[in-house]
């Protein structure tokens, strides 16, 4: 295989390896956070939050981490595995207190799945808004242009 076949590949494992690294210094900083003021909420969630701050003030672009996030999203699905072999660990108190299991994993899926949609929702009305706030008028373009 010729380098110039290979390069392109190089350079997008390195822009994956660059951004996740990015992700993993901004979840640091949120554990460190975390215990310094010993918050109750965990040190994904304010993670989140610094970068959903970051991102929405102009400290940092979109760009900066889409690739690596991307990545992660696709390979999401591995981090159910140890979900499955904790399933088949304890299949004896699974058989005995199943059902509070499968009601408190239902209830928190309905939970995040309402969370998400939120989340989604007005995360498109906030894009729309600012969109729409930094795209000049076709009105004041007609009077420009007179």
């Amino acid at each position: 295989m010729s380098t110039s076949l290979r390069s392109p590949k190089l350079l997008h494992l390195a822009q994956i390896i660059l951004q996740l690294s990015f992700l993993v210094i901004i979840w640091w900083v949120a554990s460190v956070i975390q215990r310094t003021l010993n918050l109750p909420v965990s040190a994904g969630v304010i993670g989140l939050l610094l970068v959903l701050f970051a991102l929405l003030s102009g400290l940092f672009k979109l760009q900066w981490i889409k690739t690596g996030s991307d990545f992660i999203l696709g390979e999401l699905v591995l981090l159910f595995i140890p979900c499955v072999v904790g399933i088949i660990k304890y299949k004896a108190l699974f058989l005995t207190q199943g059902w509070q299991l499968i009601l408190a994993v239902f209830i928190g899926m309905i939970c995040v799945m309402l969370a998400t949609a939120y989340s989604v929702y007005f995360g498109f009305k906030l894009e729309a808004r600012l969109k729409q706030k930094h795209k000049p008028h076709s009105d004041q373009l007609l009077k420009q242009g007179e």
